[in-house]
């Protein structure tokens, strides 16, 4: 893999702040990737921490994102939420043995995870080095080059 440049992205749902992320090409399969930043999430502008204090309140896990969300950030932070309640089979799947088989609902799914991995970023870590893929999609951007 060699350095291919990079882009910019919105650090935070206002899209006052960009971080760059950094490109590499294959030279043999002409393939380029993007390493995001420890903590990141593809295609969404969400800070771990913050994701993972909103799902922890909607799990009932603890009090919500300090401080708290503005309007545009609240709304990310819900369609994130409402995207996980969609793969819950997909995620438990996922995790297979490392979780119960049995599980009534995302809030539960969420538990689980937290007490399997510990933080949001082991999840996320886990889910990207194992099953190439994500919390919240099933991305190209994780599945390995053809």
């Amino acid at each position: 893999m060699h350095r291919h440049g990079w882009y910019y992205r919105y650090f935070r749902p206002a899209g006052n702040e960009r971080i760059a992320i950094q490109r590499y090409r294959c030279p043999v399969c002409a393939v380029t990737i993007s390493v995001l930043p420890t903590g990141r999430l593809p295609y969404r502008p969400l800070e771990a921490p913050r994701l993972e204090a909103f799902f922890n309140a909607q799990a009932e896990e603890g009090t919500g994102p300090d401080p708290p969300p503005g309007p545009l950030e609240a709304g990310c932070l819900r369609r994130a939420w409402f995207r996980f309640q969609t793969r819950v089979a997909k995620l438990k799947e996922a995790f297979g043995l490392l979780i119960p088989s049995v599980l009534s609902g995302a809030v539960q799914l969420w538990k689980e995870l937290r007490l399997a991995k510990g933080s949001l970023e082991s999840i996320l870590s886990f889910l990207a080095q194992t099953r190439n893929l994500s919390l919240l999609g099933d991305y190209r951007c994780l599945r390995l080059p053809p």
